[in-house]
């Protein structure tokens, strides 16, 4: 008796666990992963591991939508094998945006798919079942709430129970001016969903870049209703498209200048409590928002994407560093504690030219191109008393102050005159104690031209991590 009550409790501790966890999901498009291998996966995810990611979020699109994309559910099953090597887990994100296909999916494939992981310890799960989300399904005629009732039936009656949360994109978009609203309107229209997944982590039409409000309206709505699924947040550092396809809506960039710090900030300071965040993303090279690193450029490389027209934004565009802010701010979400500082490093990002800059190819109008600014943008973490200077051409020692409190934040406009045809490279120093500690200059020159319009941030890093070692 004694030992059942033991077993009991443990469950019980086990479900309340699943229900109330504070886990981190990263999404993952599945369509660059042609060339992984098994180890790539295992890569790919002890790099997330590192910095408290416990899932990839697998957006894949309908098998037979476009040509032959069957390869992916091969991808997926390497994932799988590798998360369960390495403790990782794995959620579906079915792709129900695409609205051209030969055809599209149904929810016979979709119900054998999930069945098939459903023994897996890398399934997530969410009050014992199997989480799933989606990217869209409120958009497409083919989709909608019938079809995703027929889903949940399907896998209710084989014995392997779904909590469905989808991101209906439309609902989370007219959230922007109109939260009560459009919760009102998604719950009536799609009483079948169990949560929520917000994908609009960006602000839409003005440069608001804490836009929490609807997400608070949303799972506010959501446990009003009696939802037991989880309320999954986005938090992304950015977002530019630019398909040069002569679409203005496939050309765009989001007000994100200070984003991904007021998003996580807000997590952390108690603002908005979601059951789950999710990282957008890890590796979508089209929209800007990757926090993983650089693809091989080699075709013979095991992370190797074709990008074609993206190259042109995205190569030599790192992002890596932006990982640091994402361990330090979501361990601190995760464990309720702040991190101790350990480490002198400062984080900036900027992008390459002036909004204004006349470029020989690419768009010719980037929406939202005004209400970014023309700045370097740093975010600092710091062991002891510091002072962080910034120069960019006539503009010189913006400085700041920063110490083991916590992360302090900076930023340096551009100077008017950005240096002719060769532009040049922004400065950083970390000063302590009457000395340089730390010195490096920015990875790319920032100019007042340029080849090809791009609005994709690169982020460097200065201090331990990075190989700028200071002087005295």
């Amino acid at each position: 008796m004694f030992s059942f009550t033991l077993a009991v409790s443990a469950l019980a501790a086990l479900c309340i666990r699943a229900a109330t966890a504070a886990d981190v999901f990263a999404h993952f498009m599945v369509q660059n992963a042609y060339a992984y291998d098994h180890s790539q996966w295992k890569a790919d995810m002890l790099s997330a591991k590192s910095i408290g990611v416990d899932a990839f979020a697998m957006n894949w699109m309908p098998p037979d939508c476009q040509g032959n994309l069957g390869w992916q559910e091969d991808r997926i099953e390497d994932a799988f094998k590798a998360a369960e090597e390495v403790g990782f887990k794995i959620v579906h994100s079915f792709d129900m945006s695409w609205d051209n296909c030969d055809k599209y999916w149904n929810t016979t494939y979709m119900a054998d798919v999930l069945q098939k992981h459903a023994g897996s310890k890398a399934t997530y799960r969410w009050n014992s079942n199997i989480l799933v989300t989606t990217y869209g399904g409120d958009r497409v005629k083919e989709y909608g709430a019938l079809f995703f009732a027929d889903l949940k039936a399907k896998m209710f009656f084989s014995g392997n129970a779904i909590s469905l949360t989808p991101a209906l994109t439309s609902f989370a978009e007219k959230a922007q001016k109109n939260a009560a609203s459009a919760a009102f309107d998604m719950i009536a229209d799609f009483a079948v969903i169990d949560g929520y997944f917000n994908w609009q982590a960006w602000p839409m039409y003005d440069n608001v870049n804490n836009t929490i409000d609807a997400d608070e309206v949303f799972q506010s709505a959501m446990k009003k209703a009696g939802k037991s699924g989880p309320y999954i947040m986005a938090v992304s550092p950015w977002q530019f498209k630019d398909l040069d396809n002569g679409n203005n809506m496939d050309a765009w960039v989001a007000p994100a200048d200070w984003l991904f710090k007021d998003r996580l900030e807000s997590l952390v300071n108690g603002e908005v409590q979601p059951d789950i965040i999710e990282l957008l993303t890890w590796n979508d090279w089209c929209e800007s928002h990757y926090l993983r690193d650089l693809p091989g450029n080699s075709t013979s490389s095991s992370d190797y994407a074709n990008m074609g027209r993206l190259e042109a934004y995205v190569a030599g565009q790192n992002h890596s560093p932006w990982r640091i802010m994402t361990k330090y701010y979501v361990e601190w979400w995760k464990t309720g504690k702040q991190p101790e500082i350990t480490e002198d490093q400062v984080v900036f990002w900027y992008r390459v030219h002036a909004k204004d800059a006349q470029c020989n190819q690419g768009s010719s109008h980037i929406r939202n191109s005004d209400l970014v600014e023309d700045a370097i943008f740093a975010w600092a973490l710091v062991t002891k008393d510091s002072r962080v200077s910034m120069s960019l051409g006539d503009n010189t020692y913006y400085d700041f102050h920063a110490d083991n409190s916590g992360p302090a934040t900076g930023s340096i406009p551009f100077p008017k005159d950005l240096g002719g045809s060769e532009g040049m490279r922004p400065e950083f120093a970390i000063m302590q104690d009457g000395k340089t500690a730390y010195y490096g200059q920015g990875s790319k020159r920032i100019t007042s031209w340029c080849s090809t319009k791009n609005f994709n941030p690169v982020v460097n890093l200065i201090g331990q991590g990075s190989d700028n070692r200071g002087h005295s």
